[in-house]
């Protein structure tokens, strides 16, 4: 009698212990094949998040687009996980981000586009015309306010330490051996940069929020050569870029839909890598 209770007890362990196992590898393999998909995005890119959207419906997806007014939004939202993905920022910017956060958010690879970054004047057509003292408008988030400073050492209007890969305003702007030329800087969101153009001798940006702010981008009065650097791609919760959805999505974004939707809103700021 007692070997039986006891092998009846033995069974009954095991069974809990792959029914519990079952419940976990069923739990897992949903989360993978997850069909309900909030994607975040700046409010400029909608166009492209609805294209990609059509794609990710047409393979049983149910999408939602979540859109943003400022460069902040889509990745407190994915922290917060009432979006699952964003696609909106580059890598340095994400790196950045993640130090400052203390959060571990992936770029999915490959990448999708790379947007052109360029200095823009109303008033001078070279940049070697900048006269010294003037006013130059620089991004306030720190990765695209750092590219900015680059290029104006590219250029040789300041002079950059060589080990001084992410220069701030505080870097240059009352360092006379940095800034000979006695810039004056005034920083602003992105988006609203280019609003102050008129105001300023020049500012420096991602060309693409001239197009939005109905500016012609392509007059840029100097431009980087590490376009490809700051490329922009779907970004997620550390874990989850292998995810089949992820696959998906980042794939929803590779389309000639999108490429043509890029050179018509775009209009040639932001070069697909597909």
């Amino acid at each position: 009698m007692k070997k039986f209770m006891k092998l009846m007890l033995c069974m009954l362990v095991i069974t809990t212990s792959m029914t519990a196992c079952g419940k976990n590898n069923s739990t897992s393999k949903s989360a993978d094949e997850k069909k309900s998909i909030k994607i975040g995005m700046r409010a400029d890119s909608l166009d492209y998040g609805n294209e990609a959207a059509k794609v990710l419906k047409q393979k049983g997806y149910d999408v939602k687009v979540v859109t943003f007014n400022d460069s902040i939004g889509p990745d407190t939202a994915l922290g917060e996980g009432s979006i699952d993905a964003n696609i909106y920022q580059h890598e340095p910017y994400l790196q950045n981000y993640n130090k400052s956060n203390k959060t571990n958010f992936v770029m999915v690879k490959p990448k999708l586009w790379a947007p052109v970054f360029g200095m823009y004047s109303s008033k001078y057509k070279d940049y070697k015309e900048l006269p010294d003292g003037a006013t130059i408008g620089l991004c306030n988030d720190a990765t695209n306010q750092s590219r900015g400073l680059n290029l104006l050492n590219e250029v040789g209007l300041i002079k950059l330490p060589a080990d001084k890969k992410s220069p701030s305003i505080y870097d240059v702007k009352d360092n006379a051996a940095v800034n000979p030329k006695k810039f004056k800087f005034i920083e602003a969101d992105m988006q609203t940069l280019p609003q102050s153009l008129k105001d300023v001798d020049c500012i420096l940006l991602a060309a693409t929020h001239m197009v939005n702010a109905g500016l012609d981008a392509s007059k840029y009065i100097a431009s980087p050569k590490d376009n490809e650097t700051y490329a922009v791609g779907v970004v997620v919760k550390n874990g989850d870029e292998n995810k089949k959805w992820v696959k998906d999505l980042n794939e929803a974004y590779r389309t000639e839909g999108i490429k043509e939707l890029l050179k018509k809103k775009a209009k040639g700021t932001l070069i697909p890598l597909f």
